[in-house]
């Protein structure tokens, strides 16, 4: 493997999440699901980024503009998530209650992506951002790319993950759980990234300990990710103003939350 392969995987790995992101903006599927997959591209183009900065790379103005991207599809992407994890426990927990309740949703989601569409038509400033992104990514040294660095970045981004499961252990609050659930992601695509890079172990006990960490770390991080969908679904559905059905919608959600801290 020549010396500037690592950097070479890296600049492949960012095209093709940012040209995916401009797929999904806009769409010519389903809106709500490719905005989705957005955030996602999203994430692990910064989770890589990340994994760059021991280096001689200066890309801190290329993540925070990922990171405005990001929280500029927040909200379409969680008003997406309450529908879809509604729909997941109607098909488990069938109620009356769900059908007035999905359709609130549905119509809440389908008004905030026309309001983020009419402020910005075919999302053609975010489409801007990432092409700027991509503009940048092809002047940079990738051929200096050094994987002690990248290694090095990763053992970073593991030490600041146990940091917050520690605080996360004694401290129960939304904000530090959720805090917990970033780092925990960012580290799973990170050690992803790191061995599409081919930084890492290659021998067999290597790639069975990498493989064990791995599934550990998509573990926690669905559970997490449960969570926090089940917090927003409870918060939505409280909000909601009609009474019908509503209480039995929200004893199934209270209950999955209570499954949920007890498997944590």
């Amino acid at each position: 493997m020549s010396v500037d392969a690592p950097g070479l995987v890296a600049r492949q790995l960012l095209a093709k999440d940012g040209h995916s992101i401009l797929d999904a903006l806009p769409s010519t599927g389903d809106q709500n699901a490719a905005i989705h997959d957005a955030r996602k591209a999203i994430r692990r183009m910064r989770a890589l980024l990340a994994l760059l900065a021991e280096d001689s790379f200066d890309l801190d103005g290329e993540d925070w503009a990922l990171r405005r991207l990001g929280k500029g599809l927040s909200r379409l992407r969680d008003a997406h998530v309450v529908v879809e994890t509604a729909k997941q426990l109607q098909s488990v927990h069938p109620s009356p209650g769900w059908i007035a309740v999905i359709h609130a949703l549905e119509l809440r989601r389908t008004r905030i992506l026309q309001e983020s569409l009419a402020i910005d038509p075919g999302f053609e400033r975010w489409r801007r951002v990432v092409e700027r992104f991509l503009q940048r990514m092809q002047v940079q040294p990738w051929g200096s790319l050094r994987p002690r660095a990248v290694r090095k970045a990763l053992g970073r981004s593991e030490r600041r993950t146990v940091k917050a499961a520690a605080r996360a252990k004694v401290d129960a609050a939304p904000e530090v759980v959720h805090r917990w659930r970033r780092k925990v992601r960012r580290l799973r695509m990170q050690l992803e990234a790191a061995q599409a890079l081919g930084v890492l172990h290659r021998h067999d006990a290597g790639r069975s300990e990498l493989a064990r960490k791995g599934k550990a770390l998509h573990k926690i991080s669905d559970r997490l990710g449960w969570e926090q969908d089940l917090r927003m679904l409870r918060n939505l559905v409280r909000s909601l103003p009609y009474a019908e059905g509503k209480q039995a919608v929200m004893t199934v959600v209270d209950r999955e939350l209570g499954l949920v801290r007890v498997e944590g």
